[in-house]
């Protein structure tokens, strides 16, 4: 059935109608006003979720700046048309009870901001989310509790880990844009030294808790074999959609972690150099002033017809005598006790030195052409059959090639096959410990790795 192009909802144009983008995010005082009605609300301020117009104009009173000298009839006027505008999303009103309620849409505003600013003050509660996450998880016997841990669990995680990494990020923001504001301050009052101190500590703090972060992530390793194992168990689109999109986000989560300790790791010696910079003219700043308060606050004195210089009052003279120390310098003749010349070795160079030097590089370059002979192979039977059983490669490598190290090749081929086909989205590698795979005459015993075409 053709779909009619008419009713198809357009965010852009729609919030680009006249004030609807001013209604929905009202100016600061009126979004102000809200929050602290929405506190009250939750604090048990209004019992039956009800208040009237003078509540709300106490509150725009309490987070104005408005001088009540200019008259309360203006004031009562732009309030009215404050809440003539809250009336369009926030604010529902009750022509029977003559009172104000909270529209829906007035509680996800609140709560969103509340839950954003809240998430910053505890960065360590993504390993108490991440534990529960692994343990719901855990806990799902059937496809369709796996589904709803997408749809609810993993869906209400993902921006709450979000918003960890954004603080974070804002942190180092934050004390960048303070160090070119402090800049311009004057040196001799040490304000930008402090300000140095205080973002050297600041950056202290963002490493350890992002080092939480990496600790707390350590849950999702667990996370993503469980969700490998269900995507195996289950044959599901969407449970397959939604393990690669998990797996992905913490992929990326990790990306930005690192990329964070890469920003300190550039900003933060610098950071340092320039305090140790801007200590060292302070420093001269400091004596200079001090010299000059001493030459001009010190007097002169006749003491029984001699000369004595007198402090300024608080500073007192300290008299400091150092013993001269006398030290007896013995020479040393070169020639008394001269060292025993040593025979030079002189290294001789043959042909079968030459050839047991280079044995060892000349058997890792064949032995990468013959990684690379084999690599080429199993690409082959991959691109036909679209499967692979790596442990059959294994053992016939074995058998086949001939050489002192077959099995370092045979290892050294599976390592290279995993580490390739692991890195593309459309290969599926599976490791298998309940199916061992052995050859008659081989000792080695192999756990089942295949190697799937998605």
């Amino acid at each position: 059935m053709k779909h009619n192009d008419n009713h198809t909802f357009h965010f852009l144009s729609e919030i680009a109608k006249e004030n609807t983008y001013r209604l929905l995010f009202p100016d600061a005082k009126a979004g102000m006003a809200i929050i602290l009605l929405y506190e009250k609300l939750e604090n048990g301020a209004f019992p039956d979720k009800f208040f009237k117009e003078s509540d709300i104009h106490d509150a725009l009173l309490k987070v104005s700046s408005v001088n009540l000298n200019n008259g309360q009839y203006h004031l009562k006027e732009q309030y009215n048309a404050i809440i003539s505008d809250l009336q369009e999303y926030f604010l529902r009103y009750d022509e029977d009870k003559q009172q104000y309620s909270f529209k829906e849409y007035a509680y996800t505003f609140c709560r969103h901001a509340k839950e954003t600013l809240k998430s910053f003050f505890d960065p360590t509660q993504i390993e108490v989310i991440c534990t529960n996450l692994r343990d719901k998880l855990i806990s799902c016997g059937t496809q369709e509790k796996v589904q709803e841990w997408f749809d609810l669990d993993f869906s209400a995680f993902k921006p709450r880990l979000k918003n960890q990494l954004d603080y974070l990020d804002k942190q180092i923001d934050q004390s960048v844009a303070d160090l070119r504001e402090n800049k311009r301050l004057s040196l001799q009052e040490g304000t930008i030294l402090d300000t140095l101190r205080q973002i050297d500590e600041r950056f202290e703090i963002v490493r350890s808790q992002n080092k939480e972060l990496r600790t707390a992530f350590r849950a999702t390793e667990e996370i993503r074999r469980l969700l490998n194992k269900y995507a195996e168990q289950y044959d599901s689109d969407e449970i397959h959609k939604g393990t690669d999109a998990a797996i992905s986000f913490f992929q990326e989560m990790r990306h930005v972690l690192l990329l964070i300790d890469k920003r300190l790791d550039r900003i933060q010696p610098r950071i340092k150099q320039l305090f140790s910079n801007l200590n060292k003219p302070l420093f001269n700043v400091r004596i200079e002033k001090f010299l000059g308060y001493l030459i001009r606050n010190s007097t002169e004195t006749n003491v029984e017809g001699r000369k004595e210089l007198s402090l300024p009052d608080g500073i007192h003279p300290t008299i400091t005598s150092h013993a001269v120390s006398n030290f007896t310098i013995v020479d040393r003749k070169s020639d008394l006790f001269p060292a025993k010349p040593k025979k030079r070795m002189v290294a001789v160079e043959t042909p079968e030195l030459k050839q047991k030097a280079f044995a060892t590089t000349i058997s890792q370059v064949f032995q990468q052409d013959d990684v690379t002979r084999w690599l080429g192979t199993i690409a082959e039977q991959l691109a036909e059959e679209k499967h692979v059983d790596l442990s059959d490669y294994f053992f016939r490598i074995i058998q086949e090639e001939k050489g002192d190290n077959t099995l370092g090749l045979a290892i050294s081929v599976l390592y290279r096959a995993i580490k390739r086909y692991e890195q593309q989205q459309q290969y599926k590698v599976t490791i298998n410990p309940a199916v061992t795979k052995s050859r008659q005459g081989i000792k080695t015993r192999l756990w089942q790795i295949t190697i799937q075409q998605k």
